[in-house]
């Protein structure tokens, strides 16, 4: 194909040529053949120097795994299998773009000269700013002749995949507050004290004919003249389910501040608060299908487990909570605490019937509902605004009837959260629960 300067040769000879005949100029008629006749030539000249197919291209990233707002460090190694040289080669590798990765450093395009057997290396650095799972690549390749008037392009197959997990700043600045923490303080894991068979001291109590000898306190009971035993703490532990709505009504607004988006960061908040007290965690994605499960456990790798489910989870379809309570209480013990993430939009009579069958098995529900206009307002203005406004109000009159059909079922709490207290609230809420605690978890 023709460059730019080829394509400006042919038309210069087309030009001469033609003004060389209507003024029978000899001069500008052998001018313009030989500037088509430059361009003919280099055509086929070009097309037997240089075989696409001689050109390699390697890339490696430093991780496979990463979390927004980190940096990826991608390096290209491009090589030239052929017998001869490559005059001029510009490799352009393809990452995506809109909003979802930067270019922080480096460049993503490189044109060089390359000799038969040789490698050029470069690299750049990018910023992954969007949770999800993605593809680098491809890679395009431009081949030009010596003069720059003939090019090839072809574009290589070459990807590498990329995931990248909701952000950790959270659960960072969580313990952050956590290590500095005030007594009191909301922030941070609370013990709860229980008497039990534990190693920490609990207190003195008389002894009754159910105690067994061995845990006689006999130096209080010589003090007080009377059989005292000694009581020890241990923890109680509460079985943790989190459901998360990814229905399309979650990802309404903006892309990357959604309720969606602040749904999932609240989920690997409290899964990390969580399995931090060793509580069984599990996790279940729905909407009118069931996206991910994952059974309750509180094992090492199972915050990773749940990171790699909430990095890949994408928006769509309408809700099904029954279907995703059926689902669950059927596979798990009685006696759990379910987390359930909703904006309670679009809900059919199906939703009250699933909070009634995740109470009869004896499950504490907790509901935690982000309010639409509050994540969307402070990006509209003008006319906009006002029709969100009055949206609101019949949004919110329609939700404060499902609440109280909702409080009707012993439900433990049904919050409306903002951005601003998403996250106070979601550890306040599991608190709460460890708090009341759960019977029969060994």
């Amino acid at each position: 194909m023709l460059t730019n300067r080829g394509r400006l040769l042919v038309l210069a000879g087309i030009f001469f040529l033609f003004w060389g005949f209507t003024f029978i100029n000899y001069y500008l008629t052998i001018l313009g053949v030989a500037m088509l006749f430059m361009a003919v030539v280099s055509y086929p000249s070009f097309q037997a120097t240089v075989n696409m197919e001689d050109v390699d291209v390697q890339r490696s990233i430093d991780k496979e795994k990463t979390f927004v707002d980190d940096f990826v460090h991608i390096k290209l190694r491009i090589t030239n299998n052929g017998s001869k040289r490559i005059d001029y080669l510009e490799v352009f590798d393809v990452f995506p773009g809109e909003g979802t990765f930067k270019l922080v450093l480096g460049d993503n395009t490189i044109g060089t000269r390359i000799d038969p057997g040789e490698s050029v290396a470069f690299s750049y650095i990018l910023q992954a700013k969007q949770r999800g799972e993605y593809r680098l690549g491809p890679c395009r390749v431009v081949t030009k002749d010596r003069s720059g008037f003939i090019f090839e392009e072809k574009e290589l197959e070459a990807y590498t995949t990329l995931l990248v997990y909701p952000t950790y700043e959270d659960v960072r600045r969580m313990k952050s507050f956590a290590s500095r923490r005030r007594e009191g303080m909301v922030y941070g894991a609370h013990r709860t004290r229980q008497k039990g068979l534990g190693s920490e001291f609990y207190g003195i109590r008389g002894y009754t004919t159910d105690d067994e000898y061995r845990r006689i306190d006999w130096k209080a009971s010589a003090r007080t003249g009377k059989l005292m035993i000694r009581e020890y703490e241990s923890e109680k532990n509460i079985r943790v389910m989190i459901f998360l709505d990814a229905s399309s009504s979650m990802v309404s607004g903006s892309k990357f501040d959604n309720k969606l988006e602040y749904s999932i960061r609240a989920a690997l908040l409290l899964a990390h608060l969580a399995l931090e007290r060793r509580d069984p965690v599990g996790l279940i994605v729905f909407s009118d299908r069931l996206h991910y499960y994952i059974e309750p456990k509180s094992s090492s790798g199972q915050f990773y487990r749940i990171l790699e489910a909430l990095a890949r989870v994408e928006g769509s379809g309408k809700k099904n909570l029954y279907g995703a309570i059926d689902y669950v209480v059927k596979r798990m013990k009685k006696d759990s605490f379910f987390f359930i993430i909703t904006d309670m939009e679009e809900s059919s009579q199906f939703f009250l019937r699933a909070l009634t069958l995740a109470r009869s098995y004896d499950n504490e529900v907790i509901l935690i509902s982000p309010f639409g206009p509050f994540f969307e307002a402070g990006k509209l203005e003008g006319v906009d605004l006002a029709l969100l406004e009055a949206i609101s109000e019949e949004l919110w009159e329609r939700r404060e009837k499902l609440k109280s059909q909702i409080r009707r079922l012993e439900i433990m709490d049904v919050i409306d959260v903002s951005p601003q207290d998403f996250f106070p609230t979601i550890i306040m809420e599991y608190l709460k629960a460890k708090k009341k605690g759960g019977s029969g978890l060994v």
